[in-house]
Protein backbone atom coordinates (compact mmCIF):
# COMPACT_ATOMS: atom_id res chain seq x y z
CA UNK A 1 0.00 0.00 0.00
CA UNK A 2 1.34 3.31 -1.42
CA UNK A 3 1.82 5.89 1.86
CA UNK A 4 -0.92 8.63 1.76
CA UNK A 5 -1.02 11.21 4.36
CA UNK A 6 -4.71 11.16 4.21
CA UNK A 7 -4.82 7.69 5.40
CA UNK A 8 -1.95 8.06 8.23
CA UNK A 9 -3.16 10.87 9.77
CA UNK A 10 -6.86 9.41 10.02
CA UNK A 11 -4.93 6.01 11.25
CA UNK A 12 -3.69 8.31 13.77
CA UNK A 13 -6.60 10.64 14.87
CA UNK A 14 -8.73 8.10 15.33
CA UNK A 15 -6.66 6.40 17.42
CA UNK A 16 -5.66 9.26 19.34
CA UNK A 17 -10.01 9.53 20.20
CA UNK A 18 -10.98 6.17 20.61
CA UNK A 19 -11.71 6.36 24.55
CA UNK A 20 -14.55 8.03 23.46
CA UNK A 21 -15.89 4.62 22.02
CA UNK A 22 -16.97 1.62 24.52
CA UNK A 23 -19.66 -0.76 24.52
CA UNK A 24 -21.88 -2.01 22.19
CA UNK A 25 -20.29 -0.21 19.51
CA UNK A 26 -22.25 0.20 15.41
CA UNK A 27 -19.37 0.65 12.95
CA UNK A 28 -21.87 2.66 10.43
CA UNK A 29 -20.61 2.48 6.59
CA UNK A 30 -17.90 -0.22 7.90
CA UNK A 31 -16.87 -2.03 4.60
CA UNK A 32 -14.97 -4.98 6.14
CA UNK A 33 -14.93 -3.49 9.84
CA UNK A 34 -11.21 -3.94 10.24
CA UNK A 35 -9.69 -1.29 9.25
CA UNK A 36 -10.04 0.59 12.94
CA UNK A 37 -11.59 -1.90 14.84
CA UNK A 38 -7.93 -2.79 16.37
CA UNK A 39 -7.95 1.23 18.18
CA UNK A 40 -11.31 0.79 20.16
CA UNK A 41 -12.41 -1.14 23.27
CA UNK A 42 -15.77 -2.56 23.46
CA UNK A 43 -17.91 -4.98 24.48
CA UNK A 44 -19.83 -6.34 21.09
CA UNK A 45 -18.52 -4.30 17.87
CA UNK A 46 -21.45 -4.52 15.08
CA UNK A 47 -20.92 -3.50 11.52
CA UNK A 48 -23.31 -2.11 8.95
CA UNK A 49 -22.83 -1.34 5.21
CA UNK A 50 -25.17 -1.48 2.49
CA UNK A 51 -23.19 -3.36 0.12
CA UNK A 52 -23.90 -7.20 1.22
CA UNK A 53 -20.38 -8.16 0.00
CA UNK A 54 -18.51 -6.93 3.17
CA UNK A 55 -20.05 -9.49 4.80
CA UNK A 56 -21.63 -7.31 7.59
CA UNK A 57 -23.84 -8.01 10.40
CA UNK A 58 -26.46 -5.47 9.39
CA UNK A 59 -27.08 -4.52 5.81
CA UNK A 60 -28.72 -1.22 5.36
CA UNK A 61 -28.44 2.09 4.61
CA UNK A 62 -26.52 4.84 7.45
CA UNK A 63 -30.02 6.48 6.25
CA UNK A 64 -32.22 3.98 7.66
CA UNK A 65 -30.30 2.12 10.15
CA UNK A 66 -32.51 -1.08 10.81
CA UNK A 67 -32.07 -1.10 14.28
CA UNK A 68 -34.33 -0.20 17.30
CA UNK A 69 -33.56 3.83 19.27
CA UNK A 70 -31.33 3.42 21.50
CA UNK A 71 -29.50 0.33 20.75
CA UNK A 72 -26.17 1.12 20.64
CA UNK A 73 -23.36 2.96 23.46
CA UNK A 74 -21.14 4.48 20.43
CA UNK A 75 -21.15 4.93 16.55
CA UNK A 76 -18.02 5.50 14.63
CA UNK A 77 -18.48 6.37 11.07
CA UNK A 78 -14.94 6.76 8.94
CA UNK A 79 -15.24 8.41 5.61
CA UNK A 80 -18.44 7.38 4.91
CA UNK A 81 -21.31 10.89 5.14
CA UNK A 82 -19.90 12.48 1.61
CA UNK A 83 -20.89 8.81 0.23
CA UNK A 84 -24.38 9.32 1.38
CA UNK A 85 -27.40 11.46 -0.55
CA UNK A 86 -28.82 13.59 2.57
CA UNK A 87 -26.03 13.49 5.11
CA UNK A 88 -28.47 15.37 7.66
CA UNK A 89 -30.81 12.08 7.56
CA UNK A 90 -27.70 9.76 8.52
CA UNK A 91 -26.69 11.90 11.83
CA UNK A 92 -30.28 11.72 13.02
CA UNK A 93 -29.95 8.12 12.80
CA UNK A 94 -26.68 8.17 14.61
CA UNK A 95 -28.80 10.10 16.96
CA UNK A 96 -32.00 7.88 17.42
CA UNK A 97 -29.77 4.36 17.59
CA UNK A 98 -27.81 6.04 19.98
CA UNK A 99 -28.35 5.09 23.88
CA UNK A 100 -28.67 8.77 26.15
CA UNK A 101 -24.67 9.52 26.69
CA UNK A 102 -23.34 7.85 24.20
CA UNK A 103 -20.96 9.27 21.76
CA UNK A 104 -20.18 9.10 18.05
CA UNK A 105 -16.80 9.28 16.16
CA UNK A 106 -17.10 10.98 12.49
CA UNK A 107 -14.90 11.55 10.16
CA UNK A 108 -15.27 13.28 6.66
CA UNK A 109 -12.95 14.38 4.26
CA UNK A 110 -12.99 17.96 3.08
CA UNK A 111 -10.85 17.83 0.27
CA UNK A 112 -10.75 14.58 -1.78
CA UNK A 113 -10.68 12.99 -5.51
CA UNK A 114 -13.59 11.66 -7.11
CA UNK A 115 -13.85 8.31 -5.90
CA UNK A 116 -16.62 5.30 -5.45
CA UNK A 117 -18.06 7.17 -7.96
CA UNK A 118 -21.27 7.65 -8.79
CA UNK A 119 -21.76 7.76 -5.03
CA UNK A 120 -19.58 10.49 -4.18
CA UNK A 121 -21.58 13.74 -3.26
CA UNK A 122 -20.01 16.18 -0.72
CA UNK A 123 -16.75 17.30 0.86
CA UNK A 124 -17.40 19.05 4.36
CA UNK A 125 -15.76 22.10 6.43
CA UNK A 126 -16.02 22.33 10.20
CA UNK A 127 -18.96 25.06 10.04
CA UNK A 128 -21.34 22.39 7.79
CA UNK A 129 -20.56 19.55 10.76
CA UNK A 130 -20.98 21.66 13.18
CA UNK A 131 -24.25 22.53 11.54
CA UNK A 132 -26.21 18.94 10.69
CA UNK A 133 -24.75 17.55 14.09
CA UNK A 134 -26.39 20.60 16.26
CA UNK A 135 -29.24 20.08 13.90
CA UNK A 136 -29.93 16.64 15.02
CA UNK A 137 -29.99 17.92 18.97
CA UNK A 138 -26.05 16.12 19.59
CA UNK A 139 -23.63 17.90 22.02
CA UNK A 140 -20.41 18.36 19.81
CA UNK A 141 -17.27 17.37 22.39
CA UNK A 142 -14.64 18.37 19.80
CA UNK A 143 -14.30 19.17 16.08
CA UNK A 144 -10.21 18.62 14.95
CA UNK A 145 -9.12 18.90 11.81
CA UNK A 146 -6.57 16.65 10.07
CA UNK A 147 -3.80 18.22 7.87
CA UNK A 148 -3.19 21.17 6.97
CA UNK A 149 -2.31 23.32 3.68
CA UNK A 150 1.50 20.82 2.98
CA UNK A 151 -0.23 17.56 3.44
CA UNK A 152 -3.30 18.45 2.05
CA UNK A 153 -1.77 19.44 -1.37
CA UNK A 154 0.56 16.70 -1.41
CA UNK A 155 -2.35 14.37 -1.13
CA UNK A 156 -4.13 15.35 -4.05
CA UNK A 157 -0.70 15.37 -5.85
CA UNK A 158 0.04 11.62 -4.90
CA UNK A 159 -3.14 10.78 -5.68
CA UNK A 160 -2.93 12.11 -8.90
CA UNK A 161 0.38 10.17 -9.38
CA UNK A 162 -1.54 6.74 -8.68
CA UNK A 163 -4.27 7.15 -10.52
CA UNK A 164 -2.02 8.45 -13.83
CA UNK A 165 0.24 6.26 -13.74
CA UNK A 166 -2.16 3.04 -11.89
CA UNK A 167 0.32 2.21 -9.05
CA UNK A 168 -1.86 0.60 -7.55
CA UNK A 169 -1.91 -2.19 -10.04
CA UNK A 170 1.37 -2.06 -12.21
CA UNK A 171 3.61 -3.43 -8.82
CA UNK A 172 7.23 -2.60 -10.77
CA UNK A 173 5.84 1.29 -10.99
CA UNK A 174 4.57 1.03 -7.93
CA UNK A 175 7.98 -0.33 -6.01
CA UNK A 176 9.85 2.58 -8.14
CA UNK A 177 7.73 5.24 -7.02
CA UNK A 178 6.91 4.32 -3.11
CA UNK A 179 10.35 5.97 -1.61
CA UNK A 180 10.02 9.35 -3.12
CA UNK A 181 5.82 9.17 -2.38
CA UNK A 182 6.82 8.27 1.20
CA UNK A 183 9.48 11.19 1.53
CA UNK A 184 7.05 13.75 0.07
CA UNK A 185 3.92 12.81 2.42
CA UNK A 186 6.20 12.48 5.43
CA UNK A 187 8.05 15.85 4.60
CA UNK A 188 4.30 17.12 4.02
CA UNK A 189 2.87 16.20 7.82
CA UNK A 190 6.21 17.21 9.16
CA UNK A 191 5.83 20.73 7.88
CA UNK A 192 2.09 20.79 8.65
CA UNK A 193 3.45 20.60 12.29
CA UNK A 194 5.77 23.26 12.14
CA UNK A 195 3.54 25.76 10.50
CA UNK A 196 1.25 27.39 12.73
CA UNK A 197 0.65 30.26 10.71
CA UNK A 198 -3.48 31.65 9.96
CA UNK A 199 -2.89 30.79 6.38
CA UNK A 200 -2.34 27.01 7.37
CA UNK A 201 -4.83 27.09 9.58
CA UNK A 202 -7.55 27.57 6.58
CA UNK A 203 -6.67 24.05 4.73
CA UNK A 204 -7.75 20.89 5.89
CA UNK A 205 -7.53 16.96 4.21
CA UNK A 206 -10.57 16.53 6.50
CA UNK A 207 -12.38 16.59 10.14
CA UNK A 208 -13.06 14.18 13.20
CA UNK A 209 -16.38 15.17 14.89
CA UNK A 210 -16.98 13.73 18.81
CA UNK A 211 -20.56 14.58 19.45
CA UNK A 212 -22.61 12.73 22.37
CA UNK A 213 -26.24 12.43 22.69
CA UNK A 214 -27.39 14.22 25.97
Amino acid sequence: MLFQPERYLLKRQIKANASYIKGVVLDAGSGDGERYKKFFKFDKYITLDINSAYGADIVGSVEDIPAESGSFDSVISTQVLEHVKNPQKAVYEFYRVLKSGGYCLITVPQINELHDEPHDYFRFTKYGLEEIFNNAGFKIILIEKRGGFWSANTQMRIRYAIDLFRLNKIRLLRLIFQPLIWLCGMSAVLLDNFDKSRANQKHAIGWLIVAQKP
